[in-house]
């Protein structure tokens, strides 16, 4: 079982009890993109770092900009 199959995303949503309509998947393959969807999942194509910035903002999830560095706890 594998990416695009459906039965492999179906796999994780349940093993890890996530709801597919507020589970983001990204991936560059168009095909496991699509298949994501069709499952009711959000899915977006990797094309590129800011473009990723761009959509992952969109949905209103924290994005860090270009060139910032984690947040280092415990120094």
């Amino acid at each position: 079982m594998a990416k695009p199959d459906p039965r492999a995303f179906r796999h994780l949503l349940d093993a890890f009890q996530l709801d597919p309509a507020t589970t983001v998947f990204i991936d560059d393959s168009p095909a496991n993109v699509e298949a994501a969807r069709e499952i009711g999942m959000i899915a977006r194509r990797f094309v590129e770092p800011e473009r990723l910035r761009v959509d992952l903002a969109a949905l209103g999830l924290p994005v860090r900009s270009a060139g910032t560095s984690p947040a280092r706890h415990g120094s």
